[in-house]
C-alpha cells in the first residue's frame, strides 16, 4: 500500500472508507469501537492485480472529483450514454410511427397523406377523415361517420378500378362551369349514415323533405354519385 500521489492525471477505481483495529489489547477498538474512517483508493493495474493507496482526508474532495471526471470521460461510460441515447431515439421513432398510424398531426395535408403508400388504405382514409371531418361532411351533404367514409372510399376505389379495366371514363368536365366532375356508379344505401339521412328527410313531414329524400334515393341507388 502506498500513499496517494500529489498528482495523478489518470486516476482509476473508487474511494473506499475503512475502519481498523490497532491491535492493542486495552484499546477501545478491541471492544468494537474501531478507529477511522480512513480513506483509500482501490483500483486494478494493467495486470489485473488490485492496488490500494491511502487518501489523506484533506485531499479527499480533490481525489473524488478527479475520479468522477475520469469516470465521465472513460470510453465505457461514453458507450453506455450512447446506447441510452440510441434507445431513446428508437422509442421516439416507435412512438412517432404509432401516432402516424393512429392519429395524424395537423401538419399532414390530405393530398400528402394519400401519397403515403407505406400505410394501409384504411389507415390513410381514417386519418384523412379525422383531419378534414367538417369539410368531408359538408362535401357529401350528410353526417357521414368515419366507418362509412372508409367504406365509401373503398367503394370509390373499386369502381374506379372497374371503369379503368373496361376503359370507361370516370371524369367529365361540366360544360357550364368548366369544372372537372367525378361520376361513379355507387350504391350509397350501403352506408348506414346515409340511410339515417334519408329517413330523417322522410320524417321531416314537409313536401320539400320528402322530395329531397326521393331525389337522393333515385340518384344514388344504382345511379351516379358525385
Amino acid at each position: 500500500m502506498s500513499a496517494e500521489p500529489a498528482q495523478d492525471k489518470a486516476l482509476k477505481g473508487a474511494v473506499i472508507a475503512e475502519r481498523k483495529r490497532c491491535g492493542k489489547g486495552n484499546c477501545r477498538c478491541a471492544r468494537g469501537a474501531l478507529h477511522g474512517p480512513y480513506y483509500y483508493r482501490r483500483w486494478r493495474d494493467g495486470t489485473g492485480r488490485q492496488r490500494k493507496a491511502y487518501v489523506p482526508r484533506e485531499r479527499l474532495p480533490e481525489v473524488r472529483s478527479a475520479l468522477e471526471k475520469a469516470r465521465a470521460d472513460s470510453p465505457r461510460v461514453r458507450l453506455r450514454e450512447l446506447k441510452a441515447m440510441l434507445a431513446a431515439l428508437e422509442e421516439q421513432r416507435k412512438e412517432t410511427r404509432r401516432r402516424m398510424g393512429q392519429d395524424v398531426g395537423r401538419y399532414w395535408h390530405g393530398c400528402q397523406l394519400r401519397e403515403r403508400r407505406s400505410f394501409p388504405a384504411e389507415t390513410r382514409d381514417r386519418a384523412l377523415y379525422r383531419l378534414n371531418r367538417d369539410g368531408i361532411v359538408a362535401a357529401v351533404g350528410w353526417g357521414i361517420t368515419e366507418d362509412d367514409f372508409v367504406l365509401l372510399q373503398r367503394m370509390i376505389r373499386s369502381e374506379r378500378k372497374r371503369r379503368n379495366r373496361l376503359g370507361l371514363p370516370w371524369k367529365v368536365r361540366d360544360p357550364r362551369t368548366g369544372e372537372e366532375i367525378i361520376l361513379l356508379d355507387i350504391d350509397l344505401s350501403r352506408l348506414p349514415s346515409y340511410q339515417g339521412h334519408v329517413v330523417r328527410l322522410r320524417r321531416s313531414g314537409t313536401s320539400r323533405g320528402r322530395a329531397a329524400a326521393a331525389a337522393d334515393e333515385s340518384a344514388t341507388t344504382g345511379g351516379r354519385a358525385t
